[in-house]
């Protein structure tokens, strides 16, 4: 079944690459009348038929080079009288016996028609019925009606003798014609299409094998990459918020114990407005960190220093300026630092 749906494949391939060549060719027409004497070979152009040459009777002289250079390969029409043309049609046919209808009418060619299978020309005209079912017309004419216009043809090293009907219908008369001989260069044409289609099929079937290998194997390696590197994503994320979280935790603690030993601005305010006497007035306070310095003015400022280092929240309490006397001697302007003691809260 493979092999049959292959070779009807390249045979189709082939059929229609020499179909598009034949199309994109010039193709020279040439024609024989039949039963004419002289037998004279007419070139074809279009509706204007030119001779070329006339043959012998005995047909024993060779065609001149220049002749034979401008026949070989073209396509030789045997025109006959209607008459000469017989047809019948076969009864219907399923359609699946399309594949198969060359060989029905080769069986049945001798019932159709009054000469001999191996006399016989004919041609196979196919038509769907609108039930399906399918209508073969069969067009045929005796080989030896027309064996010297055969023999002439063949000397012209025809690629293809057809035998059409006379009529003033030439396209409908060309499409019903019967293939009588197919030539060698056409029949070498055929061999090379079917080895080139042969050839082109199996490229473009390994060429689709390698294409889906590859996708398949590109679509899994990048599949394993991306689970690799979600898992990496994964670990990488949690090695952050482990460090964020360290890294806060200890940025907290820092803070709580900074914020425990640090003395409140606050606090050591209000203990200096409870220590200091009423005479006393200061001007200036800076607390940085432990570190205090405060300047004022009191009626007895040498008392400071001892009151401070006797009230156990301050230490290393000392005069950083010298006090100097006021106008009116009652007054000193100081200038005193000392160290703030840890509030006991804090010492706990």
């Amino acid at each position: 079944m493979i092999t049959q749906l292959f070779a009807l494949w390249t045979d189709g391939l082939a059929a229609a690459w020499i179909e598009a060549s034949d199309l994109l060719r010039h193709r020279r027409v040439f024609q024989l009348r039949a039963h004419a004497r002289p037998l004279t070979l007419n070139a074809v152009h279009g509706s204007t038929i030119e001779p070329v040459v006339s043959f012998a009777d005995d047909l024993g002289d060779k065609l001149p080079r220049t002749v034979l250079e401008q026949t070989r390969g073209g396509i030789v029409e045997i025109v006959v009288p209607p008459a000469a043309i017989l047809q019948r049609r076969l009864d219907p046919l399923p359609a699946e016996s399309a594949p198969y209808l060359e060989q029905v009418v080769a069986h049945q060619v001798e019932a159709l028609f009054p000469w001999r299978a191996e006399q016989i020309l004919h041609s196979t005209v196919i038509e769907k019925r609108p039930d399906g079912a399918l209508d073969v017309t069969v067009r045929a004419t005796a080989r030896s009606a027309i064996a010297t216009e055969l023999a002439a043809a063949e000397a012209c090293g025809a690629s293809e003798i057809q035998v059409v009907s006379e009529g003033k219908d030439v396209a409908r008369a060309r499409t019903n014609a019967i293939i009588a001989a197919v030539g060698s260069e056409n029949q070498q044409r055929s061999m090379r299409a079917q080895s080139i289609a042969r050839y082109a099929v199996i490229a473009l079937l390994v060429l689709a094998a390698v294409v889906i290998g590859w996708t398949t194997f590109t679509g899994l390696s990048i599949s394993s990459d991306v689970a690799a590197l979600d898992r990496e994503i994964v670990d990488r994320r949690a090695i952050i918020n482990r460090l964020a979280d360290a890294a806060g935790a200890g940025h907290n603690s820092g803070l709580e114990a900074k914020k425990r030993s640090a003395p409140i601005a606050v606090v050591v305010l209000d203990e200096l407005s409870v220590l200091l006497p009423g005479t006393t007035y200061l001007t200036d306070l800076t607390l940085d960190g432990a570190h205090l310095r405060i300047s004022g003015m009191s009626a007895n400022a040498a008392d400071l220093v001892p009151l401070l280092e006797g009230s156990g929240h301050f230490k290393n309490a000392s005069f950083y300026a010298p006090t100097t006397r006021l106008a009116g001697g009652s007054t000193d302007r100081f200038s005193i630092e000392a160290t703030v003691a840890p509030h006991p809260t804090e010492r706990q």
